[in-house]
């Protein structure tokens, strides 16, 4: 049973998926921040997209789930720690948003 969505959230989420060229219907879950600047999605492929809405681009990230987003950060789970359930996450990840090792790419769409 799916969670029902803040109409703004959606509108957010609707703006921003073309800019990773991604659909609604790739997306399992998504987070968008509380200034609204930054949304992050796993997708139905387990990869996860993080869209910087106001600079226009977007990172991905291959085997990585989305835990969190703040206005600062984004916490990435192992897709290999979920798939086990382990009780313990061994594999989180957290990077700071302005991090200069983001994998940032210029907007698509």
């Amino acid at each position: 049973m799916s969670t029902p969505t803040a109409p703004e959230w959606a509108d957010v989420l609707h703006r921003a998926l073309p800019m990773a060229a991604l659909v609604p219907a790739e997306v399992r879950y998504f987070f968008v921040s509380p200034n609204g600047q930054y949304v992050a999605c796993t997708t139905s492929a387990l990869h996860s997209v993080l869209i910087d809405m106001q600079r226009r681009r977007y990172a991905a990230f291959a085997d990585w789930s989305v835990r969190a987003l703040t206005d600062e950060a984004v916490e990435l789970e192992s897709d290999e720690t979920r798939m086990q359930a382990f009780p313990v996450y061994a594999d989180l990840w957290q990077m700071a948003l302005t991090d200069a090792t983001l994998p940032w790419q210029p907007a698509l769409g």
